[in-house]
């Protein structure tokens, strides 16, 4: 195996320096985002909304939603720290055949929000997330 002649060195070498040096700015760029994961309450009037999907968008468009429990509770993984925009879309009901569902009802008739909560951008649910927030209520107030 016949090595590098001391004439092709310095070209090899300063071809690295070269790619080193383009290299660098790139890195210093790659930050790590740590993304949180926020709990808490989402209540309607006063009152715990009962099923619905919550979704953040928060800087440069990161997304993360999550399911509405029964009890008005949600659990959102992936949050990107910073201003996020917070919508909440009721569940659709009547699409299942069960006939516990009329019953259920009856004793929590159905929660339609204001269109405008549809959507991040018109919502006017907006929060600061920081990196050791833990908990978040959202209380939708229509006034």
């Amino acid at each position: 195996m016949k090595l590098l002649s001391s004439r092709f060195r310095p070209g090899l070498l300063g071809l690295v320096a070269v790619a080193a040096v383009v290299a660098a700015p790139g890195c210093t760029d790659n930050k790590v985002v740590k993304k949180v994961t926020v709990s808490g309450t989402v209540t309607y009037k006063g009152q715990p909304l009962q099923s619905g999907l919550l979704r953040f968008v928060g800087p440069e468009g990161s997304y993360s939603a999550a399911s509405i429990q029964s009890d008005g509770t949600f659990i959102i993984t992936d949050v990107v720290p910073g201003e996020v925009k917070v919508s909440v879309m009721e569940s659709p009901r009547g699409s299942g055949s069960s006939s516990d569902t009329k019953a259920v009802e009856a004793k929590h008739p159905p929660v339609v929000l204001p269109a405008k909560f549809r959507e991040p951008e018109t919502s006017g649910l907006v929060y600061t997330i920081a990196p050791d927030t833990k908990t978040l209520d959202i209380d939708i107030d229509i006034n």
